[in-house]
């Protein structure tokens, strides 16, 4: 019961006890005042009857018409005249029943009057005693009608009086509302703080656990800052800024591997063309000065777009990853135009040239093969003597113009819409002990007898602005999934999910209509688009979590600087980005990186689950740094 109802009820206790013992008192008080008022009434009324019949020489004849008469009037209740010897003389009694209140309240308000007695003389001689009782009837009456306004008036002032204490209560237990939302919140994993109340007991009780949450807010924000220093550390190249090889080409080979809306994309490669001869003209100071302008330039770009990575590969080789870039001629010639502005700015133009060459990516590919297509493409550029774009198509078949793709793809999606050509895989996600998480579930297209992974299709659905249309129809899918094979699912959500006004609302009325299965439901968004959208992730998840499913973010580790951010958002789990997983067992950066996250994870009551793990050594690797579930061709290999 709540706090309110207790409350509540004690209210109503006490005022039925306040009024009812009012109502008591009050009754027999003038119950008691009635009884003074007949008996006195009764006296004087003896005495004066007593008197009349005196002044009549008590004659006989008189005596009986005066009493009769008397009670005739039917105030009385009893009239007696006894002789001196005890024998009645004259007597008349009403035994009718008295109908003037219930029988059961006379029975609990009993009046009981002594009657008036009086002596009646003839001169010196005593004729008699007179007794007379007042009829009570008359006092029941009265005492009944009291009680009723006495009841109505009490009644009102308890209605009246409970209103006021509803609202009343209501002021006073407001901040209540806000406590319990807290602790709901903190129970959640949402790390909020609120203002403190006036009343004394809330405001401890907000103090402390406003402090908890002050306290898990500076964990994350140092552990987030102490996350991407040691990142930059280990990945960052000391003198451009920019992504170091190895790290570079992880990244590039998780791409490649991906299964999602990055595994398309452009891969630039330019050279500077003599910078070694403007080492030994300008020396060494001069020239980490230019790499350095250099990385600020391309780190420029890159910051404006999610996931992508910029790298410096050797000597005078830079490369460029830009996922769901299309284009690749004009990532190239942007990355060019920027390189060229510092030589200008620091007028060294004329005496370098920058060749670049550029390609398009696709999900299966390997990097043996880009890297072979880049070089050829590259060294054919430099050959030129000039700062050119070459552009390697795979197979040297040159693609269809982006309009007609777009317009080929359009007509390809929107049957498939129609014709529910869309399916969902299943890969698990395992703990350390391999009990199945939950099945990972990436959309799949089945199209001209072709089965299409996600990396296909997803790039197109993202250009052609049908990504919401696809989120809902993955959810139904996921829902009519779980509901056969009663298995836990994860699936993938895109930014429009996100984004999308009327997206929350409408996944809110399909797992209010399928309870169960929305308790087995997994949800993820990438984690470049849960922090650039952080308001709306975070009421995405509030809806989410209300119907039982769970949220989390996917291919995390790019942003650590954003973990604190993450204190209120209520997250039941981090995928970490298979990158970041590669060779995990002989990288020792990565080691520390991961083993922090886990311990900030799991400090916020968060599970962290490795995305793209590959051998037995990785997993091993990967339990010691406190891991909570892995995924990846080694699970699905030894399933």
């Amino acid at each position: 019961m709540s706090l309110f109802k207790q409350l509540w009820i004690a209210i109503i206790f006490l005022l039925v006890l306040v009024f009812g013992g009012s109502f008591v008192v009050n009754s027999l008080s003038a119950k008691r005042y009635l009884e003074q008022q007949l008996y006195m009434k009764n006296s004087d009324n003896a005495t004066a009857l007593a008197l009349s019949l005196t002044q009549q020489d008590a004659d006989p004849v008189l005596l009986e018409l005066t009493l009769s008469a008397q009670y005739d009037t039917g105030h009385y209740e009893m009239i007696e005249l006894v002789d001196p010897e005890g024998n009645v003389i004259i007597r008349r009694v009403d035994s009718q029943t008295i109908t003037d209140a219930p029988g059961w309240f006379m029975s609990l308000l009993p009046i009981e009057v002594e009657a008036g007695q009086a002596e009646v003389q003839k001169g010196w001689q005593q004729v008699g005693t007179l007794t007379l009782r007042s009829h009570s009837r008359f006092a029941y009456r009265e005492l009944w009608k009291s009680t009723q306004k006495l009841a109505l008036v009490f009644l009102v002032a308890m209605i009246l009086a409970g209103l006021l204490g509803n609202y009343l209560l209501r002021i006073i237990l407001r901040p209540l509302d806000d406590v319990v939302t807290q602790a709901e919140a903190i129970g959640e994993r949402r790390f909020i703080t609120i203002d403190e109340p006036y009343t004394l007991e809330f405001r401890k009780v907000v103090a402390a656990m406003n402090n908890l949450s002050a306290r898990i807010q500076k964990v994350l924000r140092e552990e987030a800052r102490r996350l991407e220093k040691w990142q930059r550390q280990a990945h960052i190249d000391k003198v451009t800024g920019l992504t170091n090889r190895e790290p570079f080409m992880q990244t590039l080979e998780a791409a490649l591997e991906s299964d999602d809306v990055n595994a398309t994309g452009s891969l630039v490669l330019l050279r500077v063309s003599g910078l070694a001869q403007l080492n030994q003209l300008y020396g060494r100071k001069t020239i980490d000065g230019l790499l350095s302008d250099i990385g600020k330039a391309l780190n420029g770009i890159v910051a404006t777009h999610s996931r992508w990575a910029s790298s410096r590969l050797n000597g005078s080789d830079f490369a460029l990853l830009a996922p769901r870039s299309s284009e690749p001629g004009g990532v190239a010639r942007e990355i060019q135009e920027a390189v060229r502005e510092v030589f200008i700015n620091r007028s060294m133009e004329s005496e370098i040239t920058l060749p670049v060459a550029t390609t398009v990516y696709v999900h299966g590919e390997t990097i043996a093969e880009l890297m072979t297509r880049l070089d050829g493409a590259l060294l054919s550029a430099e050959k030129a003597g000039q700062s050119e774009v070459s552009i390697a198509y795979k197979g040297d078949v040159q693609m269809l113009p982006m309009r007609e793709q777009m317009k080929l793809w359009r007509n390809i999606l929107q049957q498939s819409f129609r014709q529910e050509k869309f399916a969902l895989a299943a890969f698990p996600v395992v703990d350390l002990k391999n009990k199945l998480i939950h099945l990972e579930c990436p959309a799949r297209l089945e199209w001209d007898g072709e089965t299409m992974a996600a990396g296909t299709f997803l790039p197109w659905v993202n250009r052609l602005e049908m990504s919401s249309e696809l989120d809902q129809h993955v959810i139904d899918l996921a829902l009519r999934m779980i509901t056969i094979r009663d298995k836990p699912l994860a699936i993938n959500l895109s930014v429009a999910a996100v984004v999308e006004p009327g997206f929350p609302m409408w996944m809110s009325e399909r797992l209010s209509s399928h309870p169960s299965a929305a308790a087995m439901l997994w949800m993820e968004v990438p984690e470049a688009m849960a922090f650039r959208h952080l308001d709306n992730f975070k009421r995405l998840c509030e809806r989410a979590k209300a119907y039982g499913a769970r949220m989390g973010i996917e291919h995390v580790g790019h942003q650590l600087s954003e973990i604190g951010q993450l204190h209120d958002v209520g997250l039941d789990y981090l995928k970490v980005d298979a990158s970041f997983v590669r060779d995990v067992d002989s990288n020792v950066a990565n080691q520390t990186l991961l083993r922090t996250l886990c311990t900030v994870g799991h400090s916020v009551g968060v599970k962290v689950f490795a995305e793209g793990v590959r051998s037995e050594d990785e997993r091993k690797m990967l339990k010691e740094l406190g891991i909570d579930g892995v995924t990846g061709p080694f699970v699905q290999d030894h399933e």
